[in-house]
């Protein structure tokens, strides 16, 4: 099926509406609403919390390094102080139409212009409580909470449009959403079981799903360590499927730069590619705006470029300082057709 250019945008349009709404976790989405559990066969919901079993990610040790010892993340026998610091979440989703070969396969890391959601986050960790964790034995011991305090858009465009409706006001809808908080349990590895989404009864519809597409990414983006001992030196991934409007595999790569103590500094890469080959125009098309004809866009190209260093203490909720960020590019192309749809998704946050 040869596709014009201008067919080609109409039919895309419902395609980009669904993806920019992908949470980085889970396929909870529900138009510009908060996570629907009825979508998942393990959420769980009261009031304004989701709560989601999550699969834990597999770990592979590639070179211990100067092997020292097994890390693993600390239990306050008691409340642990709160530990405050500012958190900038980024994130854009950018297509576009390229009738040409123009649009090179490998994007930046950090692209300029998109907007940035600054918090004062407020993260504690305790000891778990496994009952309210998650059924059955998980091997979870501690859950982080991050209150997310002041939340406000800096930095590029802060009005993101949805189909045909107006320009959202960001300002006033996450002034409603000061508070939001994302809690988790790990276990000592630092592997995510479970996780839970709260928004304060003021939060618009809107002002959810800005605050929880971003702060999902403390638990996706979250330090897993291997099981085995490691030092200076040491590379290991974490592979997890990130899902969304658009399911992702994801591989992130670890090396550790320094380890004094419980002081750990590490360098870090990050890897996703679309979990299918290929997406249907009849499936992606408005409900009636089909003609009939099938067709799909296969996946030609997609290629992650990102950037990343970390300084924690494993008795710390969250990094002391550095960031994580990347970019993913999806070309799909159409059958017997020059056109080529560029799909840019970008993630960051960083621990100021």
């Amino acid at each position: 099926m040869r596709l014009s250019p201008n067919k080609t945008k109409r039919r895309i349009r419902m395609f980009c509406v669904s993806a920019v709404a992908a949470t980085a976790l889970v396929a909870c989405s529900d138009g510009d609403g908060g996570p629907d559990p009825a979508t998942q066969s393990d959420g769980q919901i009261s009031g304004d919390t989701v709560r989601i079993d999550l699969d834990p990610p597999r770990v592979t040790l590639l070179d211990p390094g100067s092997a020292r010892q097994v890390l693993s993340y600390g239990v306050p026998d008691a409340d642990a102080p709160t530990q405050e610091l500012p958190v900038r979440f980024g994130g854009g989703f950018t297509t576009l139409v390229d009738s040409g070969a123009g649009t090179p396969p490998h994007p930046p890391a950090e692209p300029d212009g998109l907007p940035v959601l600054d918090v004062d986050a407020q993260a504690t960790v305790r000891a778990v409580d496994g009952e309210k964790v998650t059924a059955g034995e998980t091997g979870a011991t501690r859950q982080v909470t991050v209150i997310a305090g002041s939340p406000r858009f800096s930095g590029g465009t802060t009005t993101l449009r949805s189909g045909e409706d107006p320009d959202v006001d960001w300002d006033a809808e996450l002034a409603g959403a000061d508070g939001f908080t994302v809690s988790y349990a790990t276990t000592p590895s630092g592997k995510p079981v479970s996780m839970s989404l709260h928004a304060p009864d003021s939060a618009s519809d809107i002002g959810r799903a800005g605050m929880e597409s971003r702060l999902g990414n403390l638990v996706t983006l979250a330090v897993v360590f291997p099981d085995e001992p490691v030092g200076p030196g040491a590379r290991w991934t974490v592979e997890s499927r990130i899902t969304g409007s658009t399911t992702m595999l994801q591989t992130m790569t670890y090396t550790l730069t320094e380890l004094d103590g419980r002081t750990v500094g590490m360098d870090v890469e990050v890897d996703q590619r679309p979990s299918i080959g290929a997406l249907s125009l009849d499936a992606l098309a408005p409900q009636g705006d089909s003609d009939g004809a099938a067709g799909e866009l296969r996946v030609e190209s997609a290629e992650t470029s990102s950037t990343g260093h970390l300084e924690l203490d494993l008795d710390d909720p969250l990094p002391r300082s550095g960031g994580v960020a990347f970019t993913t590019r999806v070309i799909y192309a159409g059958d017997g057709s020059d056109v080529r749809v560029v799909q840019d998704s970008h993630t960051a946050v960083h621990f100021d």
